[in-house]
């Protein structure tokens, strides 16, 4: 199959496009931005399991309104995943240099944020493992749409590194803090690694 020739458009275009990518502070500021409106809604969050009561360990009422820690999850696993590609992107920069008319290499189409983080080495035993695979449900689809896109994203129940089962489907009181407390781990190991660009 031939090659299409690019119009002298289409060419900017993709030296644009080349240019850009390869820009990691952009995507550190896409994250910071996401976060900044995860940070809006975090309010309501902590708020909504505030009003929550609970007795053995166990929900027994919720409140009257809506809880928005479904869109808030999705916008921080979109930062996480923005954060673990600028990284992603300055280790491979020489391998991505003119890469305007070849396909995205796949850990950049990636959304398993588990897969993402372990490419950067930073989930630190099961509780991270937990929580990012969560994050990556919520992002990929449950926080997105009322089912997946196929059936097996139904799973709610799924094998960790330790060899034990964990539930999935569940937001928890202390989401916010494990969150952020993650967030700030991945956010400075990213900036320790691109010597604060």
């Amino acid at each position: 199959m031939a090659k299409k020739k690019l119009t002298p458009d289409e060419f900017q275009q993709a030296i644009q496009f080349s240019k850009q990518l390869l820009r990691t502070e952009v995507w550190m500021e896409k994250a910071e931005e996401l976060l900044a409106a995860a940070q809006l809604l975090e309010e309501d969050v902590i708020a909504y399991w505030g009003e929550v009561h609970m007795k053995a360990g166990r929900v027994v009422s919720t409140p009257r309104r809506r809880s928005v820690q479904g869109p808030y999850s999705l916008l921080v696993a979109y930062a996480i995943e923005n954060y673990c590609k600028a990284l992603l992107i300055y280790q491979h920069r020489d391998q991505l240099q003119n890469r305007f008319l070849l396909p995205l290499p796949s850990y950049l189409k990636e959304h398993d944020l588990l897969r993402l983080a372990r490419c950067v080495q930073l989930p630190d035993g099961v509780p991270d493992e937990e929580l990012l695979t969560r994050l990556s449900r919520n992002s990929i689809w449950s926080a997105r749409y009322p089912v997946p896109t196929g059936p097996t994203g139904l799973r709610a129940i799924q094998r960790f590194s330790n060899g034990r089962k964990y539930f999935l489907a569940y937001f928890g009181p202390k989401d916010v803090t494990r969150i952020n407390r993650f967030v700030r781990r991945l956010s400075e190991h990213v900036a320790e690694k691109l010597g604060n660009i």
